[in-house]
């Protein structure tokens, strides 16, 4: 089946190869905001129909996953994008989704992202340390310290991450300052419960959480995360982690 391309459309599909793997919603807010669902749908199928994507569902209520297709990669590759053609999500999809939510919040203000960079993608960096980020991004002016990212989808014990929030304190030997420590949850009472455990322990470095419904509704950039630990004021992320350099506003 031969289909005509829109700039949409390629946006949509570099944004595919980028990423990975996306939802119908996720794609929506990006490329369809003030389009109804069933005609996202349509256009998602039309480059499904044609190659160009490949889609995933793990049972009839779930949402669509939208990857790479075969026909794709090489108009991709033109451009210059490194592509993978999507085959089989990850088991963790609902963990995949998280990661992503917080990368598209933050791409959509590129002049103010310096690089965003998933777990899957840390290894093709030389990465080597025992701690492995759900992802790291650092704002500009770059080097100012990153970020890293933990995606927390209700399934760990509190203790897991709160370990894991106290491994950063120790440092990443070889690479830039972390700057401070985000968490995004599910659900307010969530959110709740992590602050309380963030209680136990001295906190040298900045740990912040938000709730996912928050990020999408205001923004990544607006005042939605929470300090956790022992000072639990509200504000930006970039503000409640103030590194050694100042921010955009």
């Amino acid at each position: 089946m031969s289909v005509r391309l829109s700039e949409r459309d390629l946006r949509v599909l570099a944004k595919c190869a980028v990423c990975r793997w996306l939802t119908t919603s996720q794609l929506q807010r990006l490329y369809f905001p003030h389009v109804t669902p069933d005609a996202v749908s349509k256009s998602l199928r039309r480059l499904h129909n044609a190659g160009y994507l490949v889609s995933h569902r793990e049972h009839r209520m779930a949402e669509a996953l939208y990857g790479v297709g075969r026909n794709a990669k090489p108009l991709l590759e033109a451009k210059g994008l490194t592509v993978e053609i999507a085959r089989t999500p990850p088991r963790q999809i609902a963990h995949m989704v998280g990661i992503n939510d917080m990368r598209l919040a933050v791409e959509v203000e590129p002049e103010r992202l310096a690089y965003f960079f998933a777990a899957r993608e840390l290894g093709g960096l030389g990465w080597t340390h025992t701690l492995i980020p759900d992802a790291v991004f650092a704002l500009k002016p770059s080097p100012s310290g990153v970020f890293g990212l933990e995606v927390d989808c209700g399934t760990e014990p509190l203790k897991i991450l709160v370990n894991k929030a106290a491994s950063y304190e120790s440092g990443l030997p070889d690479f830039p300052a972390v700057r401070g420590v985000l968490f995004t949850v599910e659900s307010p009472a969530r959110l709740q419960a992590l602050a309380a455990a963030m209680h136990h322990g001295i906190r040298t470095l900045p740990i912040c959480g938000a709730t996912i419904g928050d990020i999408h509704q205001s923004g990544a950039f607006a005042p939605v995360f929470t300090r956790l630990g022992s000072a639990e004021a509200k504000g930006s992320f970039y503000e409640l982690c103030p590194g050694h350099s100042s921010q955009p506003s």
